[in-house]
């Protein structure tokens, strides 16, 4: 039997003028119909979209999959994925209109053996688009229809583009990961189980089902930004307060799941400063790999200084493996270069999965100096969250492991790197009005804060 070269699934809930719209979308594209079949997972609608699915039978070759309660999203596109015979499949949202040539461009790229997955766009338009196609004179931007033409852009495309990015697009592909319009290898979606089902709600069960995939490739094998094919999302209101606190549940149980900073949650940075703090964090993990940082003796006097209290725990997040610290037990022993190893935290402080005051310390060894100021930032924030007093460490040893990838190599600069970024971090914290004190050591400065605000 020959099958359709790729399957289309639509994951659809209510709002059936807009499933109307998206299937007669892909009733015109440019490719056969033989080409391809839909899939469209009817996920609980009320009432059911049967009736149009019919309707659209005569036209389009088309499996309908009415679920009966309304399931998570990860839960009703895997419902979908079950179906699937095809080599290749194409994830679809229910209000998502397709270009007339999304298809084929999407199959165009699959055809390169090495890309298992084609992320492909989708512009956001202003509403009135839809149906006026009056034309706009280009480089007016006094109206408002020209100036939302230009706020209509896939908001990744100014992340994604960026040369660092695509140059590192096999370590960050999967956070571009959109089930609004992506295109991947039937067997790459399977072979890592398909969605996560614990994920529920809106938000993030495409990205983690992205990253698995990522981490499942073979040599050679890549993902791939096809911006070509293209794809507009018809305008609708979000209840942004239920997506918000869905979004933050499934970012707590991937945080608690991978222990690591690829989950830790950021909420003020943008999405390529997000990006390039993975890849920094990523390099740091490859360079350190299991090797031992050395205790030396002045980061000993770091350690009896900072840990006053030795009644209670501490937080301890680090680039590498390190010994001592015995108030920093198994558990709160954050290594940067283990994030493979599900068992062993790899935090570097943004998000950590304690309660409030649950600490004595958050000690972070290291890591906040490669970070930005916006990370930078959270990390104080949380640190105080969840300890009664953060302490940040410098050391001349992380100066010398990482000489070759700071920019700077002026003579002499490089042995007091660690001096200055502790004084701007201690300038930044006094400037806040938080209470602080400095330990200063011939190799390691501490800067130990507390909750306290000073008069």
């Amino acid at each position: 039997m020959n099958f359709p070269e790729i399957a289309v699934i639509i994951l659809a809930h209510n709002r059936q003028a807009h499933l109307d719209m998206v299937l007669a979308r892909l009733y015109e594209q440019d490719v056969p119909l033989k080409t391809f079949r839909v899939i469209l997972v009817d996920n609980g609608s009320s009432p059911s979209l049967e009736p149009m699915a019919k309707s659209y039978s005569s036209k389009l070759p088309l499996t309908y999959v009415r679920l009966a309660d309304d399931l998570s999203r990860a839960a009703a596109r895997n419902r979908g994925l079950a179906e699937v015979v095809e080599p290749n499949v194409l994830f679809l949202d229910g209000d998502t209109l397709a270009d007339f040539d999304l298809i084929r461009q999407h199959l165009e790229t699959l055809e390169d053996s090495q890309v298992v997955v084609s992320i492909g766009a989708r512009r956001d338009p202003r509403r009135r688009s839809l149906f006026d196609q009056a034309p706009i004179e280009h480089g007016d931007y006094k109206s408002f229809a020209a100036l939302q033409v230009e706020a209509s852009e896939d908001a990744r495309v100014s992340s994604v583009t960026l040369p660092a990015i695509q140059a590192n697009f096999d370590k960050i592909g999967y956070r571009f990961f959109f089930t609004s319009n992506v295109a991947m290898r039937t067997d790459a979606a399977t072979v890592v189980g398909g969605f996560n089902e614990e994920l529920t709600g809106w938000g993030l069960e495409d990205l983690e089902f992205g990253f698995r995939v990522q981490e499942h490739l073979r040599d050679g094998e890549v993902m791939r930004w096809s911006p070509r094919a293209g794809s507009m999302h018809v305008p609708h209101l979000r209840d942004f307060g239920r997506n918000l606190g869905e979004i933050r549940s499934n970012q707590t149980l991937l945080l608690n799941t991978y222990k690591s900073f690829h989950w830790e949650g950021h909420w003020n940075a943008p999405p390529s400063v997000e990006c390039l703090r993975i890849l920094i964090l990523e390099r740091i993990a490859e360079r350190l790999q299991g090797r031992t940082l050395v205790r030396s003796q002045d980061l000993m006097e770091v350690e009896r200084w900072v840990e006053r209290d030795r009644s209670r725990n501490s937080w301890l997040l680090s680039t590498g493996h390190i010994e001592g610290w015995d108030t920093a037990p198994t558990g709160y022993r954050s290594v940067l270069s283990d994030w493979r190893d599900p068992v062993v935290p790899s935090f570097c402080g943004t998000e950590l999965p304690s309660g409030d005051s649950s600490v004595a310390n958050v000690i972070n060894l290291d890591i906040w100096r490669v970070l930005p100021w916006l990370h930078v930032s959270e990390l104080l924030s949380e640190a105080l969250r969840v300890g009664e007093a953060a302490c940040f460490v410098a050391t001349a040893q992380h100066d010398a492991e990482f000489a070759d990838l700071e920019a700077d190599k002026s003579p002499g600069v490089q042995n007091s790197c660690f001096v200055r970024d502790a004084e701007w971090l201690a300038d930044g914290i006094g400037e806040l009005g938080y209470t602080q004190e400095t330990l200063r050591t011939p190799s390691a400065i501490a800067v130990r804060v507390t909750k306290a605000r000073s008069l």
